[in-house]
């Protein structure tokens, strides 16, 4: 049995409830009364929720906790340890099809069809519902298949006009690809320039395809030159006899050295005309001797080998390069004409220096300092363009080759580009959910299927359950006129509910109820353990009128309350379930669950659900003013009698002023006013106080005691404080009628 109920929180009315005060633990019978919106089905709930085995989905992420006389405390997260049936208005609206409709056979225990009927119709529907749910997740993933597919012949479109490819170039190419790339998508993506390169090689011609280059071959001779040359700058010629003038002027020297050979058989100077003495002629000579000669003519062939030595700029054209390499090479170029440029002028100085000999044979020389022989650069410079001619004999070996691969590549790179923009493994990753999903409700189908098989074959005799559940509703109404027949639609045995001869339509909200708690209480007796069972019952009687609430009061006591000995008038009285409770908002159905007889051995106790704000409610025990009295007028007298009479106000009582203040005057005024039952208590109130006093306390009353007073309270401050004087008003013209007046005293004041 369940004990107490210790907190709810963020379910309902109940947003923040704890037990406390002295509320007592609860007992086989538990009656709960309160009104309208208080919370009362919201408890219900909270039952259900044990009995549904999961939560309410409107209140999911709710949190409470229910302690057993077990010790048990079971919360939120556990919801399998009770055994629990509720009715409330959640009940009739999932196990009743009214207006005519079908609904599932109630089968009597020890039936083998027992809820045969009622699971078929499930087991129908979700069988119905899973294929709807394969259709629409194989019709979900194929279009996603499909859309990759179409994506795939566009990108092959795409890949035989970029490669410019006469040949059929399809998907069905291009599939092996992308599903070689997508694993690393991304490794297979290029830039821009990446992409634009590659394209240039893939799309080449053979008519592009050019011839190897030789490499360029370059002599680093400048140092050995420059060693050779220092030998001879270093000698200084022999001679026998020299002209001091010659060595002082050596330009002059030179000049008469080269005309010596024109006066060797002519004695007259071809320049002035005047004959040269032989002496002179022996004395020329002796200064000039043949080791001059000799030196100046090594030294010219020095000369002459140092201009054999200077480079020539490579006759290599840009054009014979493949246009990736173009921009490079005419870089590498001109670095390198730069460095053969300097390296012959580095030749250029050496021959200077032999030429300055020349003119001054007997002056040595050893200061080479103006010849830089440092080839680093000019290596360098050398190495890049082999490099780069290196690379472009390659692509020509390799033409073919690099063609095909950079054709490749790009195929890869647009397979690789269509996975990215279409994010294919977010695609993939639905398809597999979907076709995981698909596999599953195929799974569940069969199951279904094999199900339906069993129900159907179990099927039979639902009239038996039918004699059952038209006994309550007969007992309920308190006649027969509606009844439940079984009818054979489709092969499969449904209940129809008629009306006399018809097909009962157009039911009233209270015999949509009686129907609906006779079906509650014949699946009660389909149970073969009743006495485990907790039963919760919430307002049976809702829209019924006082006659059927005196039996729907004699139905529940004649089906939960029995006699140990049943052939023994003076025998003990049991409770025929577990536990038993039942809420209502209705006094006089109240009043007559007071009546219940306590089951032997066993208590039966009282509470009251109270309405604090606008999204908090709590649970405490009855009080005694409420207990007591036999018919609501009387409380509700006692409860304006006390506000009114409260100095110090307790404001949270505005919650439920208003509805007791209206109640009460459509009571006194139609007790005072009989009359016509189409009056209204608008139009009673006035023919007792008159038309403005009347206006006064109803406008007020009226506002505040419908189902959204919360609210109204909420956004009418103004209004609201008028309340209190209101309630004045009321009691003063209530005392006017000095007899009533003093009777109502007197019940209060008991």
């Amino acid at each position: 049995m369940i004990k107490r109920i210790n907190q709810i929180k963020k379910f309902g009315v109940f947003n923040d409830y704890r037990r406390s005060g002295d509320i007592q633990e609860f007992d086989k019978i538990n009656i709960i009364y309160g009104w309208n919106y208080s919370g009362k089905t919201t408890i219900s709930r909270i039952f259900q929720c044990f009995e549904l085995n999961k939560l309410n989905s409107d209140y999911e992420n709710c949190e409470f906790e229910i302690e057993d006389y077990n010790g048990h405390k079971l919360t939120q997260n556990d919801l399998q340890h009770l055994k629990i049936k509720v009715f409330n208005s959640d009940f009739i609206r999932d196990n009743i099809h009214l207006e005519g409709g079908n609904f599932n056979p109630v089968l009597l225990l020890g039936e083998d069809t027992k809820l045969a009927q009622e699971q078929l119709k499930i087991e129908l529907k979700k069988i119905e519902k899973v294929k709807r749910i394969e259709r629409n997740l194989i019709k979900e993933s194929s279009a996603i298949e499909k859309s990759i597919l179409d994506g795939l012949t566009t990108a092959a479109s795409k890949i035989k006009d970029s490669l410019q490819i006469v040949q059929a170039f399809t998907r069905t190419h291009l599939k092996p690809i992308f599903e070689k790339v997508k694993s690393d998508h991304e490794s297979y993506l290029l830039s821009e320039t990446e992409f634009q390169k590659t394209l240039k090689t893939a799309t080449i011609s053979e008519e592009n395809k050019l011839p190897n280059i030789d490499n360029f071959e370059l002599n680093y001779d400048l140092k050995e030159m420059l060693e050779e040359a220092k030998t001879q700058l270093k000698k200084v010629p022999e001679f026998s006899s020299t002209i001091k003038h010659f060595i002082e002027n050596p330009e002059i020297a030179s000049w008469v050295e080269e005309g010596l050979d024109f006066h060797s058989e002519n004695n007259s100077c071809e320049f002035c005309g005047n004959k040269i003495e032989n002496y002179r002629l022996r004395a020329l000579k002796a200064h000039f001797s043949k080791d001059l000669s000799n030196h100046k003519q090594e030294l010219k062939i020095l000369l002459d080998k140092i201009e054999t030595k200077k480079k020539s700029i490579p006759e290599i054209k840009a054009e014979q390069f493949y246009p990736s390499l173009r921009a490079d090479f005419k870089e590498k170029k001109k670095e390198l004409e730069k460095e053969i440029t300097n390296l012959n002028s580095q030749y250029s100085n050496l021959s200077k220096i032999i030429k300055q000999k020349i003119k001054n044979p007997f002056s040595p020389i050893d200061d080479y300092s103006q010849i830089n022989i440092n080839n680093t650069f000019l290596k360098e410079a050398v190495s890049s363009c082999n490099d780069l001619i290196s690379k472009n004999n390659i692509i020509t070996k390799d033409f073919d080759e690099a063609k095909a691969e950079a054709q490749n590549t790009i195929k890869e790179y647009y397979a690789a580009d269509y996975i990215e923009k279409i994010s294919l493994s977010k695609k993939e990753q639905k398809i597999k959910l979907y076709k995981n999903r698909s596999e599953y409700f195929l799974d569940i189908e069969a199951q279904l299927e094999k199900s339906i098989v069993e129900l159907e074959s179990q099927i039979s005799k639902a009239h038996k359950g039918k004699e059952k559940l038209n006994e309550f509703i007969e007992k309920f109404l308190g006649r027969n006129e509606i009844q439940v027949v079984v009818k054979k639609e489709e092969g499969v045995e449904l209940f129809r509910l008629q009306r006399k001869d018809s097909k009962a339509v157009n039911l009233s909200e209270g015999e949509k109820t009686a129907i609906a708690f006779s079906f509650f209480l014949t699946k009660l007796l389909e149970s073969a353990e009743l006495e485990n069972i907790i039963v919760y019952i919430d307002d049976p009687i809702s829209s019924l009128d006082s006659n059927h609430i005196f039996q729907v009061n004699a139905l529940i006591k004649e089906f939960f309350i029995s006699k140990k000995d049943p052939d023994n008038e003076s025998s003990q009285t049991k409770l025929n379930c577990n536990q038993l409770f039942i809420s209502t908002h209705n006094f006089d159905f109240f009043g007559l669950l007071r009546e219940l007889p306590k089951p032997s051995g066993s208590n039966k106790f009282y509470y009251y659900v109270r309405r604090i704000d606008a999204e908090k409610s709590t649970l405490e025990k009855l009080p005694k003013a409420i207990q007591n009295y036999s018919s609501e007028y009387h409380y509700l007298f006692e409860l304006i009698y006390n506000f009114e009479n409260d100095e110090n106000k307790d404001y949270n009582a505005l919650m439920g002023i208003p509805n007791a203040v209206r109640r009460f005057i459509e009571l006194y005024t139609y007790a005072r006013i009989p009359g016509n039952h189409n009056n209204s208590v608008d139009q009673r109130a006035e023919k007792l106080w008159g038309a403005e006093k009347s206006k006064r306390l109803l406008k007020v009353f009226h506002y505040f005691s419908h189902a959204n007073n919360i609210e109204r309270m909420m956004r009418n401050s103004d209004l609201m404080c008028d309340i209190e004087n209101a309630v004045s008003d009321l009691h003063s013209l209530i005392k006017e009628d000095e007899l009533h007046y003093s009777e109502l005293i007197k019940t209060v004041n008991k």
